[in-house]
């Protein structure tokens, strides 16, 4: 073994077997396993609310491993059993109702459970500096099988891990050529068709490239409906021609739940589509727009139903796809008897996605689990309008890697800028410095719009979305190749300490190296090269060696420090 030091629950009713393969070896029928993290650094896991980089930052209590929409430790909608270190030690899990706890916290209770902006993002985990942590990684379930990567460093573990994977086709390349665009963060419920063909407008005035405009919520007239608002869209088959005419292809959103006042509830509660109660009554839970039926997603004939609906109305307006959200698990962490699929809750996640990628020629969502295969599209979780790793700024590379090692390299980091919840405004420099941060990345999203917050943004922010468009041949062709895109800059260099814990600097592939402004007020940054020979993207004669450190390096607001490896 690799300096494994890992205790494991010798009570379960399960003989535990054990087999080698070729990375490592595989124990079959755990109930419990404690992994000491050592003095190796550690990544992997998924999408959390406070993503840190490295892993052995954040102290996370020991709670139910399920999809969510901030989750009570922090957990969000794309999670995945998998978690490496820099030694080249790696476990991945396989089984479905887990309880994981990342170098928990030795007192205090884990938070109640609650979803969106319910709780203290800048708590969701907890940071471990100056607390008593376990230092374990502790897995908890049933019959679970344990497969463990002995390799010589991180890069070697993921690869090894890649090999397993079954990876989707990449996108259509128009989503890589150009930004997508969102009503959500600008309008938030209240659109309607001119208010939408207005923002389509001044986009185009002001240079931005656009390949998806998505109508987000409220573009019904009942949360559940598959119906337009003809208050708000009075001929939407004429809407949807008009951006059509623009270039731009037209997404709507949708969510599994029903309104009662809605047309579908009543149907759905005939047909046993939705989640019912013992007694037979629906059962109601909660979202973030307050009560409603749940269309029951492990309910195949449930799923083809409602993408029955959603495809009617796709083909009745030429709509090009659909953004999938509230697909988290923890909406359906409820008693798995009143399921049409008994077990764990991860199982809703799955099935949601596997069926909804199937129908359409788009759809993106941003839950996951062991999603990767599926030809989807997937987001980070709602940002904040913020610069730190409280769910800003900061956290949209750490979640960026993340989330691109694990296998899912068409993810994209939300809106620029992002959500523009409650009092929080984006500043100008906030904008641009964001938009810079992801321009280089494979799909990037507008909404909040950069024009109405002055000509400089405006102009530094189009820029940068038409940067996104010189580098799309790079993303493309990585994307073709079905490997990670968005990298650490330790996959250069997998032994170099320096590089194992950097978290705000990235790589397109191995040949880009990405080090934008993260600090506000900041106009220069110390950047690290890794090995190789480095040149300024916007002047070829300014060239470096790797495996140094450049030191206030000259970053003014409208530029990004940008590298290409020039030895390759």
């Amino acid at each position: 073994m690799k300096d494994w030091k890992i205790e494991i629950d010798y009570r379960s009713p399960y003989d535990v077997q054990t087999e080698t393969w070729e990375h490592g070896f595989i124990w079959h029928g755990v109930d419990e396993a404690m992994i000491e993290l050592g003095d190796a650094h550690w990544y992997g896991g998924g999408g959390l609310v406070h993503q840190q980089w490295p892993l052995e930052k954040i102290a996370m209590y020991a709670a139910p491993f399920i999809t969510s929409d901030n989750g009570a430790t922090g957990l969000l909608g794309i999670i995945h059993p998998f978690w490496w270190n820099s030694k080249g030690g790696g476990v991945l899990v396989e089984g479905d109702d887990l309880e994981v706890g990342f170098n928990a916290p030795l007192h205090g209770e884990p938070p109640k459970h609650s979803f969106t902006n319910m709780a203290p993002l800048d708590m969701r985990p907890q940071l471990a500096a100056g607390i008593e942590t376990t230092q374990q990684l502790r897995i908890k379930g049933k019959n679970l099988t344990l497969r463990f990567f002995e390799c010589d460093d991180a890069r070697q573990v993921v690869e090894s891990y890649w090999k397993l994977l079954n990876m989707a086709p990449p996108p259509p390349d128009y989503v890589i050529e150009k930004p997508l665009w969102t009503t959500w963060a600008h309008f938030k419920n209240h659109i309607s068709h001119d208010k939408v063909l207005g923002f389509a407008r001044q986009m185009v005035e002001h240079g931005f490239p656009c390949s998806i405009l998505g109508i987000d919520a409220k573009w019904q007239d009942e949360f559940g409906n598959t119906s337009f608002d003809l208050q708000k869209f009075p001929n939407p088959a004429q809407s949807i021609a008009t951006f059509h005419e623009m270039g731009l292809h037209v997404t709507l959103w949708c969510v599994p739940f029903f309104m009662e006042s809605s047309a579908h509830f009543k149907p759905a509660l005939e047909l046993g589509y939705v989640i019912k109660n013992p007694d037979g009554t629906p059962y109601i839970g909660t979202w973030w727009e307050g009560k409603a039926a749940f269309l029951d997603v492990t309910n195949p004939d449930a799923m083809r139903w409602h993408l029955d609906n959603l495809e009617k109305l796709a083909k009745e307006v030429n709509l090009d796809g659909f953004k999938f959200d509230a697909g988290e698990a923890m909406f359906y962490d409820i008693p798995d008897t009143l399921r049409h699929h008994t077990g764990a809750p991860n199982f809703a996640t799955h099935h949601y996605i596997e069926n909804a990628a199937q129908r359409f020629a788009w759809s993106d969502s941003r839950s996951g689990w062991f999603s990767q295969g599926q030809p989807m599209v997937f987001r980070q979780w709602d940002k904040s309008t913020r610069w730190g790793f409280d769910n800003g700024l900061a956290s949209v590379i750490t979640q960026s890697m993340t989330l691109n090692l694990l296998g899912y390299p068409y993810s994209y980091p939300d809106m620029i800028g992002g959500n523009q919840y409650g009092d929080d405004v984006p500043t100008a420099e906030l904008l641009i410095r964001w938009t810079q941060a992801v321009a280089p990345m494979p799909i990037i999203q507008f909404s909040i719009a950069p024009w109405e917050h002055g000509e400089e943004c405006a102009k530094i922010c189009a820029r940068y979305a038409q940067l996104h468009g010189d580098l799309a041949g790079l993303n493309k062709a990585l994307a073709h190749q079905q490997v990670p895109i968005v990298r650490p800059i330790w996959w250069l260099t997998p032994q170099d300490e320096t590089a194992l814990v950097c978290d705000d600097e990235y790589l397109i592939g191995e040949e880009l190296l990405v080090a934008p402004v993260m600090r506000e007020g900041a106009r220069q940054r110390d950047i690290y090269l890794p090995a190789g020979t480095w040149a300024s993207y916007w002047d070829e004669s300014e060239q470096h060696p790797g495996g140094q450190w450049l030191r206030d390096y000259p970053a003014p607001l409208d530029i990004l420090p940008l590298f290409v490896r020039v030895d390759k």
